[in-house]
């Protein structure tokens, strides 16, 4: 979906307008500037959407612009827009940062899927999974897996706490699932499968044609923004009621080691902050505009809704007992993230 008519479209466009001012401090309060070298310092941020796909397009933007102002506008970020592996470009040399799905690497290790967000009731809200990184304990986990693949991770971003799962017709039986083809990300694609399901995973400029074509008949990128700008809305009407990723699924930014390393203990919190800014307001954007995107329409739910969302937690729990077994650094993770759920749980601690 083209960024112009998404903002058209949406009240989006007085939020984007006003963000950077917001997120993006005067030179004077901002944070000294990365002692790489005294000048300007061009970074290449490769970003996997095409440029004119609103939501994480426009976030990749927003986190480019945050990063100039908070350096003094001593870095200069330059996205490279529809990179196909992100991640495998920065470890190559050929860009600096990538911004990109956080299982982008989940084929080296499935630890790498816990950062991003578990299948099913498995994993954390976003919000949690905030709180989990930077103050529980898994920042220093993740950082040892990408370590290994020469990356500094850092959330920047989050599709939203309630995934859309959506259909291009009506299902109405457990059984009439089978051998429908879903795109979906991270480990619940071993839960599609579990349930059934082929899973596939197409760019997002070419989903929605594939759904015309019939070659895809379900599809999960997230929440209503992220959906919206995928070009689903239009051509995958209906809902399942119930997600394979329920809380939705968390994007980074991956920064070359060696260039992270190379930074004063300053810039390394001046990138870190503008991350975490991202991330919030990436949040509290689709909070504010889920329901005029994609309202509540109970006719274009499924009926099975309740009994394929039963599934998907056994699944789920399955798949993910699994993953956590897989060798000593996915045990950790996963012993980890299961005492700051208890305590979490026992603390009251908000679900959203």
């Amino acid at each position: 979906m083209d960024r112009r008519e998404f903002l058209r479209s949406t009240s989006v466009a007085a939020a984007l307008t006003a963000v950077p001012a917001a997120a993006a401090p005067p030179a004077a309060a901002a944070p000294a500037a990365p002692a790489l070298q005294k000048g300007l310092q061009e970074l290449r941020l490769a970003i996997a959407w095409d440029d004119g796909c609103a939501g994480p397009a426009d976030w990749a933007h927003r986190l480019s612009r945050s990063i100039g102002a908070l350096s003094g506008e001593r870095w200069r970020l330059t996205p490279v827009f529809g990179v196909t592996d992100p991640t495998r470009a920065v470890r190559a040399g050929d860009a600096d940062l990538a911004f990109d799905t956080a299982n982008a690497l989940l084929a080296e290790h499935r630890g790498f899927a816990y950062f991003a967000g578990l299948p099913g009731d498995q994993g954390l809200s976003p919000r949690q999974l905030q709180s989990w990184v930077s103050v529980g304990g898994g920042e220093a986990l993740w950082d040892d897996l990408a370590g290994d693949l020469g990356l500094k991770p850092l959330l920047a971003a989050h599709t939203g706490p309630h995934t859309l799962l959506l259909a291009t017709s009506r299902v109405d039986s457990m059984r009439a699932l089978t051998g429908l083809t879903v795109h979906v990300d991270g480990l619940a694609r071993d839960v599609a499968r579990g349930l059934g399901l082929n899973a596939a995973s197409l760019p997002a400029g070419k989903l929605a044609a594939a759904m015309q074509r019939g070659e895809v008949q379900l599809a999960e990128c997230g929440g209503a923004i992220v959906s919206f700008a995928s070009g689903l809305l239009p051509v995958a009407p209906f809902a399942a009621g119930t997600a394979l990723n329920r809380h939705g699924s968390a994007m980074m930014l991956a920064v070359r080691r060696p260039l992270w390393d190379s930074l004063d203990p300053g810039a390394q919190a001046m990138l870190a902050g503008a991350a975490a800014s991202e991330y919030q307001l990436s949040l509290a954007e689709e909070e504010a505009h889920r329901h005029m995107l994609f309202p509540v329409s109970p006719e274009r739910e499924w009926p099975i809704a309740a009994e394929l969302g039963h599934a998907v937690q056994q699944v789920a729990a399955a798949v993910v007992a699994h993953a956590a077994s897989t060798d000593a650094k996915s045990r950790r993770i996963a012993d980890s993230l299961a005492a700051f759920r208890r305590a979490a749980a026992a603390g009251g601690a908000a679900s959203v």
